[in-house]
């Protein structure tokens, strides 16, 4: 089962660093690293999305700022091994909501063996992997955890963690979006010898950072095939993770809409496969166990639900029925069969996503979000869900904490 430990961070030596954090490599655009860059020159963007500088490539150039920043003291060790309990206090949607989590060393499996107790539920890009593999090699720190989720059910960690926060934090931050971000060190041998045995009988389900957690799987791979002095308690055999109760009140899954050009037989296999209902019908619909999608063309809307369960099944024969249920799968093997992932625009906002369709006169999908039980159900059963099809809001900071390997 999972095997966590707690680890020594390399943290900013300030107790404010709302201007040295930074959201997940992936969500950062050009323009939004430039603004981060402007925040401060320590701001970890810098070495998350590092440039070139004169002959060193963008990695070479990350390990060195990694390297002088801490010479500098801008960031430091602590003295001890530690869990470090991290909460965000964000507005979702208008209601205010408080997540709560803990960052502990994960130890690395192959999470595709179908064996383990991590378990993935995304599939991942060659490309992505091959970048953070590069920056790992180079700097050899997680600058960015993977979030995992894992069962609760007495909700022992939830008000570990709700009575921890009673304390006064090591750090904070604010960010551009709102959410304000609070970290405890908790190194006491009691609470650690705590977590780590009620942690050993469960798994952990990955709800961000697949990219993450695979790159950092090939690189233990690969140092132990160099490490003539192999040990599995090695750093590099353990990722940087965030680790979130699934009982948490404050975990909030957003859908990932999607933006196409119309491919062809879309309006056979509607006629085909699917009831058509009003746009009013689909708040309504979305809470049934086979989710609806909500089809905007032409400056009309359209609420589909499959007419026959069979056609799922059909299309889906080596899925299970937590997998066949989500819209985004309906969508990917029935409404669009054989339209490759990297063709469509994704979309956290369905306004955006409409807007967006109007402006390029393509199609825009609405799509409900993936509950956290569906997740786990997939997850259980190693089936791996179509791309973008979970957005686990807030994202956690990169540079809260930072674990070596």
């Amino acid at each position: 089962m999972a095997e966590i430990k707690a680890f020594d961070a390399v943290r900013y030596a300030k107790e404010n660093i709302a201007n040295y954090i930074c959201p997940p490599y992936d969500v950062i655009s050009p323009e939004e690293k430039a603004r981060l860059q402007k925040l401060s020159a320590y701001n970890i963007v810098n070495i998350e999305l590092s440039d070139a500088k004169g002959k060193k490539n963008k990695y070479a150039n990350a390990a060195e700022i990694f390297k002088a920043w801490m010479k500098e003291g801008v960031l430091e060790r602590d003295c001890k091994p530690a869990y470090y309990f991290y909460e965000q206090v964000f507005e979702d949607h208008g209601i205010k909501m408080t997540r709560r989590g803990f960052f502990a060393a994960l130890k690395l499996e192959n999470a595709h063996s179908g064996k383990g107790s991590v378990k993935p539920h995304e599939k991942t890009l060659a490309k992505p992997k091959a970048d953070r593999l590069k920056l790992l090699k180079a700097v050899k720190a997680n600058i960015s955890p993977i979030f995992g989720l894992f069962d609760d059910g007495k909700k022992n960690i939830v008000d570990l963690c709700r009575k921890i926060a009673k304390r006064r934090p090591e750090s904070t931050a604010r960010d551009k979006e709102g959410t304000f971000h609070k970290l405890w060190v908790v190194c006491d041998e009691e609470t650690i010898d705590y977590i780590e045995k009620y942690l050993a009988n469960k798994k952990i389900f990955i709800a961000d950072g697949h990219h993450r957690y695979e790159t950092a799987w090939n690189y233990s791979q690969e140092r132990k095939a160099k490490d003539k002095k192999y040990s599995p308690d090695k750093p590099y055999n353990y990722v940087l993770a965030y680790l979130c109760p699934m009982e948490d009140p404050g975990i909030s899954i957003w859908p990932t809409h999607r933006v196409i050009e119309e491919p062809k037989n879309f309006e056979e296999n509607i006629e085909k496969y699917f009831d058509v209902h009003p746009l009013i019908d689909f708040a309504k619909l979305s809470k049934k166990d086979i989710q609806p999608m909500l089809v905007y063309k032409d400056g009309k809307y359209r609420t589909l639900t499959i007419k026959k369960e069979a056609a799922l099944k059909k299309a889906m024969p080596d899925k299970g029925k937590a997998y066949r249920n989500l819209a985004v799968s309906a969508l990917h093997y029935v409404l669009m069969p054989g339209v490759d992932a990297s063709e469509f625009i994704y979309v956290k906002d369905d306004k955006e996503a409409v807007v967006l369709a109007k402006k390029t006169g393509k199609i825009a999908v609405i799509v409900p979000a993936t509950p956290v039980d569906s997740l786990q159900a997939i997850s259980l059963s190693n089936e791996m869900m179509p791309q973008k099809s979970t957005y686990f809001y807030p994202k956690l900071a990169s540079g809260i904490v930072i674990k070596t390997v």
